[in-house]
């Protein structure tokens, strides 16, 4: 028998092992109601555990009464089956990528009991008492030699908790056995950490078989170290940096997906002895997305799998020919979503509309209808566009009868809100479901007025009028507030798409009118904060696909389409009802395309009270946009609080990691969001971004993107690094240093920087404002600061004196700028370049 070993030193987590699982079985629960009659975006600030789906309890109280039992030693190692049940499960190493959590987190569409187990071996040279602390969500169980340690069950769900404990150890190896469970409800955080807090170096064994742990090894660093040059692929090959440390050839399973949970493609590549590269394919061949490529090696027994994010938009796939008119814009993306959409009930209706492929269209509609009849989380999302395509076409003779009965049973048996009975993990507790659920009610009770919905127990008619008075609520707190999910690409899709089924479909005029204001209004956002067609920019709530996914996001299409700026794309949220839909945007074109000399100036409130306080500032070289002071020192969630662009590609922004493990499950994670939120201040182009980082927090760093492939000239020295991209520039500045990342998946993108308190400058500038590039260094460079823990004074070589603190409001040369209360419609400010606000 060989043995991985790995060293084990004090404040480090336990983070090898073998571990078999997951173990899944779907639970059901009694049908019940909920009942909550407050803020449904309490949670973004309070946590998910304030809105606990009531079939939690059920499942808890049953689960405490189960006696857990050890499972059999002699067999564990590397490639060897555990049966649980009727299932079959082989142990495999944990390879954790970073991560300090021993992690199966993922997403279930129904109440799913989870379990799984892990197994490691702690050798210590003499017999001691350490000290450990375990932390899980939901339930772990620790044998140590065969004797249970403890048991640990808060079922907090997503929200961890900690125990600590302290463990005889013998000497030699001693047998550390976890089994982990949880009620999967969709997005669900399953892991467990374990954490010594010895004095003592101990080495965690594992036993792998006959393998050569020096092969195991090897493979694990050339994988650790795999990248792309860019994170952004649009022509010729899809290539990975990836050496072969073997003797012998590697053979590479690869799944695509261009949605984290959306459909699958996989395939198989060779890799030669020595070779540093691989072809995965041509960009064209791959498809378009923002993709989660799942990249796993498989050597004797041994299966490493990694994760890695890749935007791949061939553009050879985009179709030439007019573009002049919002009609040719709109015809020819319902039939770019018709050929290469995502394989959903949004590219059905547009495979119909388009005469194409009904038998497709119908594959597709009858697995979405499966979707909502099993009450899968985001089956509103698909819902809302069954009206459209029921309103269309079902006086049509393209389908049999049976075909639009199914459609029907479906509407009427649906679950429209949390106070009808239910035991499904669909999420109501925010503002896109909530309008999408009121929508879909209003229009199934406008289909079928005098049904009965078995659900409910009511009339279609009584659920047009419950839904009426929620849309009119909805819209209320809407025009008031704004959106507590501001400025989102990944969300706003989804209220357009509520807004445009309400506008064409349901009859009612007062509810038209209401969504064409929120539709006026949130494309005026969209063009205010976008830049060249792209939304990008301080977002309320964000994701690392759409945060560097800006040629494949929604946004970017419904941009295109409405205005002919941005790029078409084969996103299907709202893009598809926008193709066909009777509204028609306002000429927002002097927000989109600035004069040469223009500067554009935007500051807004929006949420509960305001209490966001949002600036933007662009000009034809760039944009720079931030929530200004949002609840600094606290921790964050998937807040996006300071961002610049210059062009598509070249984005910066600047974070706390809420975790270390890249792609991780997390909110918020490596990229999107804060661990713990910064005070950022703002002045026109120039940000400062205070980070006070607690001792609790376990990472202590933060980091900035910056994607060096994108730029045409880096400089970095020191503490500064300076970008340019034709005329435009930017400066990124930490008090700390900067050392920019040379190794894995984020080489050459990540600057990294030290220590739990920081100050960082963000500057955009441009040729208007700067002669040269190096012009532009220069005096960045030799600008004074006046630096101390809490405080920054900068001398801008454009703006003068900027002066901010951790505390207080942010001055320019003397005078308070004032950024707060400016309402949800905000105030807009435009001059030339040449007549700067000094």
């Amino acid at each position: 028998m060989n043995y991985l070993i790995y060293h084990l030193q004090s404040n480090t987590p336990v983070d090898r092992w073998l571990v078999a699982g997951t173990f899944e079985q779907e639970k059901e629960f009694e049908k019940i109601t909920m009942d909550y009659s407050g803020d449904l975006n309490k949670w973004l600030t309070e946590g998910f555990s304030i809105f606990e789906n009531p079939s939690r309890k059920e499942f808890i109280d049953l689960e405490n009464k189960v006696e857990k039992e050890k499972i059999k030693t002699e067999k564990i190692y590397l490639g060897e089956s555990l049966q649980y049940g009727s299932s079959t499960k082989e142990w495999q190493v944990y390879f954790p990528w970073k991560n300090k959590k021993v992690e199966r987190s993922g997403f279930w569409q129904q109440p799913t009991h989870l379990k799984a187990w892990a197994f490691t071996n702690i050798h210590s040279k003499i017999a001691r008492k350490v000290p450990f602390v375990l932390s899980t969500c939901g339930s772990v169980v620790l044998w140590i030699n065969g004797e249970k340690i403890l048991q640990f069950s808060p079922y907090t769900r997503n929200e961890e908790k900690e125990i600590q404990f302290e463990a005889n150890l013998r000497e030699g190896n001693n047998e550390f056995i976890i089994l982990f469970e949880d009620l999967a409800e969709r997005d669900t955080l399953f892991y467990f950490r374990l954490d010594y807090f010895g004095k003592d170096n101990l080495e965690m064994i594992l036993p792998v078989g006959n393998i050569k742990p020096e092969s195991i090894k090897a493979l694990e660093d050339s994988l650790g170290n795999a990248y792309f040059e860019s994170d952004v692929i649009k022509t010729g090959d899809v290539k990975i940096h990836f050496e072969n440390p073997l003797e012998k050839e590697i053979h590479l399973k690869c799944a695509l997906k261009s949605e984290w949970w959306g459909e699958k493609r996989e395939f198989k590549k060779v890799i030669a002895p020595g070779e540093k590269n691989a072809v995965l394919g041509k960009v064209e061949e791959m498809g378009m997305g923002n993709s989660l490529l799942t990249i796993s090696v498989q050597h004797q027994n041994v299966i490493l799998h990694k994760d890695m994010f890749i935007q791949l938009y061939p553009e050879k796939m985009i179709p030439t020919g007019s573009k002049d008119s919002l009609l040719s814009r709109r015809n020819q993306t319902l039939n770019f979503i018709a050929e290469f959409g995502k394989k959903d009930m949004h590219r059905a209706y547009a495979l119909v509309k388009t005469g194409r492929e009904l038998g497709l269209a119908e594959t597709l509609v009858r697995e979405t209808l499966d979707d909502i009849n099993r009450r899968f989380d985001c089956s509103d999302f698909y819902l809302n566009q069954l009206f459209r395509f029921w309103i269309e076409f079902r006086e049509t003779d393209l389908f049999y009868e049976d075909f639009w009965m199914k459609c029907k049973q479906a509407i009427l048996n649906y679950r429209y809100w949390f106070d009808e009975p239910g035991n499904d993990v669909m999420w109501f507790f925010s503002e896109n479901h909530a309008l999408l659920f009121h929508t879909c009610e209003y229009l199934a009770g406008q289909l079928f007025p005098n049904e009965i919905f078995p659900n409910s127990e009511i009339s279609g008619f009584e659920h047009m009028k419950k839904a009426k008075s929620r849309l009119f609520k909805w819209f209320e707190k809407f025009n008031e507030e704004g959106l507590a999910e501001w400025n989102s690409s990944a969300y706003i899709p989804i209220n357009v798409m509520g807004f445009l089924q309400i506008y064409d479909l349901i009859e009612d005029m007062e509810l038209k009118r209401a969504a064409k204001k929120a539709l006026d209004t949130t494309f005026r956002l969209l063009a205010i904060n976008s830049f060249n067609g792209y939304l990008s920019c301080s977002q309320g709530r964000i994701y690392e696909k759409e945060l560097k996914g800006n040629y494949n996001n929604a946004t970017t299409s419904l941009l295109w389409m409405a205005y002919g700026v941005g790029n078409l794309n084969n996103a299907t949220f709202a893009t598809t009802s926008f193709s066909v839909s009777e509204y028609k945007p306002p000429n927002y074109m002097d927000l989109l395309n600035l004069k040469p000399d223009e500067n554009l100036l935007f500051r807004n409130s929006q949420g509960s009270k305001g209490f966001v306080d949002l600036y933007t500032f662009k000009n034809n070289y760039g944009l720079l946009s931030s929530a200004i002071e949002y609840r600094p020192g606290v921790k964050g969630y998937s807040e996006h609080v300071i961002h610049s662009i210059l062009s598509p590609e070249a984005m910066i922004w600047i974070n706390h990691p809420g975790e270390e493990a890249e792609l991780g499950t997390g909110r918020p994670s490596f990229w999107a969001g804060n661990g713990r939120l910064p005070k950022v201040d703002q002045y026109q182009d120039i940000a400062f971004v205070h980070f006070k980082i607690n001792q609790e927090d376990e990472i202590h760093y933060t980091h900035a993107y910056f994607p060096i492939a994108a730029f045409d000239q880096i400089v970095i020295d020191n503490n500064w690094c300076f970008g340019r991209i034709g005329d435009s520039f930017v400066a990124l500045y930490a008090k700390n240093g900067l050392v920019l990342q040379e190794a894995g998946q984020y080489k050459n993108r990540e600057l990294i920087s030290l220590g739990r308190d920081n100050i960082w400058i963000l500057r955009n500038s441009h040729i208007r404002q700067f002669p040269t590039f190096e012009h532009f260094i220069e005096s960045m460079k030799r600008a004074e600061m006046e630096l101390s823990e809490d405080h920054i004074l900068f001398h801008d070589p454009v703006h003068g004196v900027v002066e901010s603190p951790w505390q207080g409001p942010l001055k320019a040369n003397g005078e308070i700028r004032s950024n707060t209360d400016q309402g949800t419609m905000g105030a807009i400010e435009k001059w030339v370049i040449s007549d700067m606000k000094i």
